[in-house]
């Protein structure tokens, strides 16, 4: 069966995803949609951009069909692992490799690289897997000589 190929270009966030949203789901008007984002040039994608694939890739589901990514750029491969079911859409290298479904240009886990949120605190590594401070349950005052003893 065929698929259409749309490419998506710029901002996928929530001013636009209102113009977007129409034509996808137009395209998934069909028994057994089968759909190619080419998000290549996609220079931003915020939660309503990431959600919005979530739902087509959903609503081609639905009527039979498949949702495919092709060439993400880093904006929409730093949400290939943080949004909730974008790791249900099947993502691919190239835009020939979605169309024919080429499992030697499908994206893994372990190959895409992920962009670091702004949000989310760089990770941190320890020797012997522990920091190197103690909390103080208490919530009293350690001195540098140790914990803080009780007040007689």
């Amino acid at each position: 069966m065929s698929a259409v190929v749309l490419a998506l270009h710029g901002l996928l966030v929530d001013g636009t995803v209102a113009t977007i949203e129409p034509v996808l789901a137009g395209l998934l008007v069909a028994d057994e949609p089968r759909l190619v984002l080419d998000v290549s040039q996609v220079t931003v994608c915020d939660t309503t951009g990431a959600a919005l694939l979530v739902n087509v890739a959903g609503m081609a589901r639905d009527r039979g069909g498949e949702l495919r990514l092709a060439a993400p750029s880093p904006a929409i491969r730093s949400w290939l692992h943080v949004a909730a079911g974008m790791s249900g859409i099947a993502t691919f290298a190239s835009v020939e490799g979605a169309l024919d479904a080429d499992p030697r240009d499908l994206l893994g886990t372990a190959a895409q690289s992920v962009a670091a949120c702004v949000d989310d605190p760089p990770t941190r590594t320890f020797p012997h897997g522990r920091p190197r401070w103690r909390v103080n349950p208490s919530g009293r005052a350690r001195s540098r000589r140790g914990p803080a003893s009780p007040r007689r």
